[in-house]
């Protein structure tokens, strides 16, 4: 064994002696600790495990459940089953008694019979509902003209899909398209219409929406989306114009340039993103077009030392570190040096990133030990999928608590337990060799069914479920003039669209960092050929 083995040797046993000392008393804390810890999501995962246990009393629950930083589903779930009811925080203002009141989500699924004799029933009791009034009329998509915009996009939005489709699917008449425009809400009926493919009327009729202060980024970029699908290049060309103008974000300039290089072929977009510091899908495809070398990138290779005053798997720890970038933004770049140890790698380059506003782009490698034995395109998978979920922080928890470096809901924690046959602690996905594994143990399971990285970061982020049947849509993924790039801009869950483009150049990275010369533009050809990608088409 050489002195770089042995080095290595060394490093694997003192992390998994800081590991082993850090989660070996891994156990729900008390109300009194909870009390202690500061408002954040951590505390809020911690307070549902302390809710879930049959010991803790109602008066305790409720104590603690008043203490959340947000209310997600399992919290929500944990205290009405503890105590029968959800509190609420603050008195909301009385409730109007006479407005009646039925979720659209409901009433869709509803017959239009029983909306009918509820609307009957109502007005004579004197009551009204403007849900009713548009979803129990013979014509639900005229009716949304006799209400306010507000109250139309609400309507809209929060119904089935599969009752848009049948009742909404009509031209917006230029009048009410326009008042829509400028309701915040609005933003999200042009997704829910653009992603859905049999909405052609009403996507059709969005290629006149006015460009407003209420339509952001994402919106006026998604417009421009719409038109290319109907062949409106100029127009096409303006909305994105438009949206560059709202953009706030280096990717969002990219996403802009990328896109009106592809509709133009002017050279000056091209050159915007060959000058862009960030990696990401459109500049990897630049620099392709281009014939350059990809961006270089930040592997450090640190040393190991202990960190002091810092646990780097426990999520209070970093949640400590967060506030503290808030509060005090100008000493990250010296935060960041606390915490220059390979067993706090995550955090170190998090720190460096966001020092440098993203400027400087790192790609870690860190506990590579975990990755022994697994070749080298499942270990750019894993890291490509750990940087996007994490950054590389062991102790990250999410809103909806998935947890850890790879960033695992407690539900598929608990199924990959059951199937190794462990019965292990929710906390244990807080020591990245565990997460790595498990990860590894879930990809197994997602490569199945999946081949093409793209789709694998989708079901990942957004279950096999809605990856199938996005992938078997006869809209998407096929061969086509701005093909595949349409179709991802065109999937229908927003976050899972963006984590699967940031998980790809992620990906094409780590296989150059692994010594696998790839281009992104291969992995791109491949997508509208089911033999390479996928089992389900």
């Amino acid at each position: 064994m050489g002195k770089g083995d042995t080095y290595k040797t060394i490093k694997l046993i003192l992390g998994l002696i800081v590991l082993s000392s850090s989660l070996l008393f891994a156990k729900i804390p008390s109300l009194q600790e909870i009390d202690n810890m500061p408002k954040s999501i951590s505390k809020d995962y911690y307070i549902w495990r302390f809710i879930s246990q049959p010991s803790t009393t109602k008066e305790e629950a409720k104590e603690a459940y008043s203490q959340i930083k947000r209310a997600n589903y399992q919290l929500k779930k944990a205290i009405r089953k503890k105590l029968g009811y959800v509190p609420t925080k603050e008195a909301k203002a009385p409730r109007d008694p006479n407005n009646y009141i039925i979720y659209p989500e409901v009433a869709s699924k509803k017959s239009k019979k029983y909306l009918k004799n509820l609307y009957k029933k109502i007005k004579k009791r004197g009551q009204y509902s403007d849900v009713l009034k548009v979803m129990a009329s013979n014509y639900p998509f005229k009716e949304l003209s006799n209400v306010s915009p507000k109250t139309a996009c609400y309507i809209f939005n929060r119904s089935k899909s599969k009752y848009r489709k049948r009742y909404f699917n009509h031209s917006l008449p230029i009048e009410l398209l326009t008042a829509l425009a400028n309701e915040k809400q609005f933003n999200q009926m042009v997704f829910k219409t653009v992603t859905t493919h049999k909405l052609q009327k009403l996507k059709k009729s969005l290629l006149d929406t006015p460009i407003t202060d209420a339509l952001n980024f994402k919106t006026t970029f998604l417009l421009g989306i719409n038109a290319i699908e109907f062949n409106k290049i100029d127009k096409a060309i303006e909305y994105i114009k438009k949206a560059k103008e709202k953009a706030t974000h280096q990717s969002e300039y990219d996403q802009s340039d990328f896109w009106l290089y592809l509709l133009t072929k002017k050279r000056e977009y091209l050159d915007n993103l060959l000058e862009s510091p960030q990696v990401n899908l459109y500049t990897l495809k630049a620099r392709d077009i281009a014939n350059m070398p990809y961006q270089e990138v930040i592997t450090p290779n640190l040393g190991f030392h202990l960190v002091r005053y810092f646990d780097p798997y426990n999520p209070i720890d970093w949640e400590k570190i967060k506030i503290d970038m808030k509060n005090h933004p100008e000493t990250i770049e010296v935060q960041a040096d606390n915490y220059k140890s390979y067993i706090t790698e995550g955090v170190y380059t998090y720190l460096k990133e966001k020092a440098s506003d993203y400027q400087e782009q790192y790609f870690p490698m860190p506990y590579f030990d975990a990755m022994f034995g697994k070749d080298k395109k499942r270990i750019a998978l894993l890291y490509a999928i750990g940087r996007q979920e994490s950054r590389f922080v062991p102790a990250s928890v999410s809103p909806s608590f998935a947890l850890g470096m790879m960033q695992i809901m407690p539900f598929l924690i608990r199924h990959l337990s059951k199937e190794r046959g462990e019965n292990i602690d929710l906390d244990d996905m807080f020591n990245p060799y565990i997460a790595i594994d498990y990860a590894n143990q879930h990809l197994d399971y997602l490569n199945r069914f999946l081949y093409h990285p793209l789709f694998i970061a989708y079901a990942y982020n957004g279950g096999i479920g809605f990856t199938k049947r996005t992938i078997k849509s006869q809209h998407l993924f096929k061969r086509g003039k701005y093909e595949p790039y349409l179709s991802m801009e065109l999937i229908d869950y927003a976050e899972s669209k963006e984590y699967g483009k940031k998980v790809l150049a992620n990906y094409v990275i780590y296989l150059n960092l692994l010594g696998i010369p790839t281009k992104i533009s291969t992995l791109l050809n491949s997508l509208d050929k089911p033999l390479e990608t996928d089992k389900f088409r």
